[in-house]
């Protein structure tokens, strides 16, 4: 049997799941946590998940940009753009590809 719970003061969700003879009304809610439905379970657990994307795609956004103005400042002062991107960790969302001799690219690779 599912047991769900929702702790207020951190906005947490958990579910505790019990197997065995028992009564449900001995079961009672960890400390600091209420019972709630499977439904409100379900929903809070989405948002959570949500905002933990978001929280993510924030965290790489800002690394990337961070990484950016690394690589800036190093070509500003003159380092080689490898040792520039090497250095400050930034790749490139469309690296210039040297033309190689008899490695004509067709469709992204060579053909």
């Amino acid at each position: 049997m599912d047991f769900y719970y929702r702790f207020p003061a951190t906005g947490a969700v958990q579910i505790r799941s019990l197997t065995g003879t028992f009564d449900p009304e001995d079961v009672y809610p960890p400390e600091g946590a209420v019972e709630i439905t499977p439904t409100e379970y379900a929903t809070e657990l989405a948002a959570i998940q949500v905002q933990t994307e978001l929280r993510r795609a924030a965290m790489f956004a800002e690394d990337a940009a961070r990484k950016l103005t690394d690589y800036t400042a190093l070509v500003a002062l003159g380092l080689p753009v490898a040792t520039a991107l090497r250095l400050s960790g930034h790749v490139p969302e469309e690296p210039d590809l040297p033309d190689l001799p008899g490695l004509p690219l067709v469709d992204g690779g060579p053909s």
